[in-house]
């Protein structure tokens, strides 16, 4: 085999800080398509994003060139610095320290990328995630 063929798919889940209630519509229109291009500017295959106004949802396919530590780092500090620039935030914005990341076997994709997509519907209007600790 000349090259590698890696088939690993993470599901991705990190919050704002202190799951401040921060990203509306507006926002998610603008951050999700630039946190898609993030990931493709590591080499990684984005196949869904969504969320909620306190978290987000991410499902990726990885690439052997890249750790998913830097990644995240990259996903969080660039998307940080996007909004920052771009949106007025009383006191800024950040996400939280950590992230949840749950590998996905490539039968449960699809599945995966229906939860991801259906966030709204799931969590249902306005509710957080309280039972993840990152």
């Amino acid at each position: 085999m000349s090259k590698n063929n890696l088939q690993v798919y993470i599901h991705i889940v990190f919050c704002t800080k202190n799951r401040c209630v921060l990203i509306s519509d507006t926002i998610e229109k603008k951050l999700y398509p630039f946190i898609w291009s993030v990931i493709e500017d590591n080499d990684c295959t984005p196949l869904m994003i969504n969320g909620m106004p306190d978290h987000i949802h991410i499902l990726l396919k990885m690439d052997s060139k890249v750790s998913l530590s830097d990644l995240m780092r990259f996903i969080k500090g660039k998307s940080s610095r996007f909004l920052n620039e771009n949106y007025s935030f009383l006191n800024g914005f950040e996400w939280q320290r950590g992230y949840g990341a749950f590998s996905v076997s490539s039968g449960q994709v699809s599945q995966v990328a229906d939860y991801v997509k259906n966030q709204k519907h799931h969590h249902g209007q306005g509710s957080i995630i309280e039972n993840l600790e990152f």
